[in-house]
This record gives structure tokens, sequence and C-alpha cells, in this order.
């Protein structure tokens, strides 16, 4: 049978009048938010070449990249599945300023399969950087913005996750890629028997067992833990710069999304009542290095059509 001219295809979703000036209006109110905030808007282009995408943050992103060649110069290009890698290469080479640039852009994105359990695989990804801070002070500036970003549609209980990408990847570094892969997969599953097996071979493996949970007692279980006292004090200190309001705190110090690039403290921002994650956001020190500049960076993502549906 053949399909109708007029099905999208699976995951891709238009938005009618009502919800596209929903959209629209949200967008506006985000931008407005991030100019008193002191960011700099960029637009990057929706394709570039495979390299520069795939190139430091971007290494994760590799699978989610729809290909195409550029029938001028014959080189495979990609269609950007998330706009982070372009803002770490826009500080890095167009940019190139001294000191602390905060960037932020909301586009479309095209994801070649859907995830994080949404089925849209066109998310409207709008997000902040902070590159050039190494301090604490930027991860309390990012994570106050997420917060900032939320309620501007939403009032609800929201519950920020956080860890701390330091620790585990310490560990992990000398070891052999399958070990790695079964320690992310363990951890990622909350498997402890695997982990007590994996602990008979890198026995700091066991700090993680139970170093998840709700903020305070993950704290008091684990900042006496010297390989997790960074993490714990990070974490701590981060929590007290906040203005956060009706939210409630957990915390996982083996948290896997994104070890690959990510170098401190990782979070994300959920909604309690409806189970869904809106934003997500973390350090990723260094990664512009890939472009010739290794600079501090931290920041956070959202889809905006998400955040624009929570009114509903």
């Amino acid at each position: 049978m053949t399909r109708p001219s007029w099905i999208l295809p699976d995951g891709m979703e238009e938005c009618l009048p009502d919800e596209a000036w929903a959209i629209e209006d949200g967008r506006r109110r985000c931008l407005d938010l991030f100019r008193q905030s002191d960011f700099g808007l960029i637009m990057p282009p929706m394709v570039e070449y495979l390299d520069s995408l795939t190139s430091g943050v971007g290494q994760d992103l590799s699978d989610q990249i729809m290909v195409i060649t550029d029938r001028v110069s014959g080189r495979l290009m990609g269609i950007r599945p998330d706009m982070t890698p372009q803002a770490a290469r826009i500080d890095a080479h167009a940019l190139n300023e001294a000191g602390t640039t905060r960037l932020c852009y909301c586009g479309s994105v095209l994801r070649a399969v859907a995830s994080g359990g949404d089925s849209s695989r066109s998310p409207l990804q709008l997000g902040a950087e902070v590159f050039g801070n190494p301090d604490l002070s930027a991860d309390i500036e990012v994570v106050q913005l997420a917060l900032d970003t939320v309620r501007l549609f939403t009032d609800e209980p929201l519950m920020i996750d956080v860890g701390h990408a330091g620790a585990l990847k310490s560990v992990l570094a000398q070891q052999s890629a399958m070990f790695r892969a079964k320690a992310l997969d363990a951890l990622a599953r909350k498997d402890l028997d695997a982990l007590a097996t994996l602990e008979q071979t890198v026995p700091e493996i066991a700090v993680f067992k139970d170093a998840y949970g709700e903020l305070d007692t993950v704290m008091q279980r684990s900042e006496a833990v010297e390989l997790l006292k960074k993490a714990c004090v990070d974490i701590t200190e981060v929590k007290r710069g906040l203005n956060a309001d009706q939210v409630s705190w957990y915390c996982d110090l083996g948290e896997t999304h994104g070890l690959n690039y990510h170098t401190g403290l990782v979070f994300g921002v959920y909604s309690i009542q409806r189970d869904q994650l809106l934003v997500r956001g973390g350090r990723y020190d260094h990664v512009g290095e890939t472009f010739g500049r290794a600079r501090a960076a931290t920041g956070f993502s959202a889809d905006l059509k998400t955040l624009v549906r929570l009114a509903n």
C-alpha cells in the first residue's frame, strides 16, 4: 500500500497556528531573559562539514547525524543534531574572545532517531553556554538560568537531578574500553551485582554503588569518601548559590550521561508531576581544544516545544 504523500516521516512534527504562535511567544520571552543576562545570540548554520559536527562534545552525537554530500565540494556534511558543538566552535574560532563569553541560541535540530524518551526527532533547541569561566560561579549562573527559563512556563514543583563527572572519569580513565562499557552499563541500570563483580577488578567502583538518592542523604554518605569529596563540595556550593523555590533535589554521583565530554557538575531539571526531563546541562571544559582553543565551558539546553507544552 502506497503511503499518502502528506504523511510526515516518523518523529517529524508540524505546529499549527495556535501552538506555533505560543512557541514564538515563548522563544521571545526566553531570548529576552538571556539578553538581560548578557548572553549574545548566535545563529549557526543548519548544515556543517561532518568533521566539525563530530568534534569535541559532538562525538557523542555522531550516531544522530543525518549525513549528506555537498555537491559543491564533494565533502560529507551533516545536519546538526545539537547546537552545543556549534557554539563551542564559534567561541573558539569566530569570536576568539579573552575572558568570559556567554552565548545563547534557539533553532531547529534534526536527529536520526528519537532519544531521551521523546518521540520527536526535530526539537526546537534552546540553550545557553558560558565559555572561559572555570569557577563554580559559572555553574551557579547556568543552573539558575535554566531554572528561570523553566519558570517562564510553569510554577509546578520541579526536581533538580545533580551529578558530577569528575570522580567517575578518574576511576575509568585507565581502564579498558570493555571495562568502561560494562561499568557505565551497570551504573546506568543500578545493577549492584554487576558492580560488585567489577569492583573485584577496580575496587574504587564500590563508592558509586550507593552514591545516589535524595541529595542530603547522598552528601552525608559521600562527603567523607576521599574520591567523592570534590564532587560533594561543588554540588553543595552550587545548591547554596541558587534561588530555587519549589524544588526538590536528587543526586547521582555515578551519572553516566555524556561522560565522554562532561568534566564537572552535570544536572537535569525535571517536572515532578509529569516525570519529564525539561532541561539538561553541565560542565564540559576543554572541548574547544578540538577547534584549536581549549576553554572552560558549561551550559544547558532544552526543547522549546516541550517547555511551551507545559502550559497545556
